[in-house]
């Protein structure tokens, strides 16, 4: 597998992005590969968060406040980074340096609202908007909800998943454990279908295809409940 640089980024704030990037920068520690997390929001709960993770991770994590160019030499074989709620000058280099950029939207108006100004600045840093996937976070039965996907398939913004709420997942994080721990496979499979469709992307990017707006579109079937 080649090195995969992917940044979790939106104007507004409270979508789950810090959430999301802890989650790819532990499975992949799981599934034993090196991580190097760049933590780019001032809050520094991504590093909190980490921090953590340190005790069962030991040498395979390295967490950083900065990203530079150099750290595209860098020895770990994923970089996730976790921007604050802004495009200024620093976000605009993490998308122009990220492979991919996973883009979280709830439910609401305001997590769709700015999604103009991101493309646009993909654009000029090359990237079409399937490397700037939308991943669904909390998405139900609402009206709002159902405003919200009408809004997203009418601008035909691309979904690489939709992810489910779960209490555990805020509660594990803050307290220092595994993102998945007492999840049941099917709670899990949203988070971990996510990140594979991240190295097909990656792998499709990095042998001259830009049109991957398939790899986010295709559906596999879940895991009955009851399988751990």
């Amino acid at each position: 597998m080649s090195k995969i640089a992917v940044a979790v980024l939106n104007r507004k704030g409270g979508v789950g992005k810090t959430t999301i990037a802890l989650i790819l920068a532990e499975i992949a520690l799981v599934r034993h590969n090196r991580v190097l997390a760049i933590d780019l929001d001032p809050s520094r709960n991504f590093s909190d968060a980490l921090g953590f993770m340190k005790n069962y991770f030991h040498s395979s994590l390295r967490v950083k406040t900065t990203l530079e160019d150099k750290d595209a030499d860098a020895p770990e074989e994923w970089i996730v980074i976790d921007c604050p709620p802004t495009v200024g000058e620093t976000e605009k280099y993490a998308i122009d340096f990220a492979d991919i950029v996973i883009v979280p939207v709830r439910p609401d108006f305001f997590s769709l609202s700015n999604l103009g100004v991101m493309y646009n600045v993909a654009k000029k840093a090359y990237k079409g908007k399937a490397q700037l996937p939308l991943a669904k976070v909390g998405y139900d039965n609402s009206v709002m909800a159902k405003i919200s996907n009408q809004l997203i398939s009418e601008r035909d913004y691309p979904v690489a998943e939709d992810l489910p709420l779960h209490k555990h997942i805020p509660f594990n994080i803050t307290s220092g454990r595994i993102w998945s721990t007492g999840l049941i496979a099917r709670s899990r499979q949203p988070y971990e279908r996510l990140y594979d469709k991240i190295i097909i992307a990656v792998d499709k990017v990095r042998s001259g295809i830009t049109d991957i707006k398939e790899v986010w579109t295709d559906r596999k079937e879940e895991t009955p409940d009851d399988e751990n």
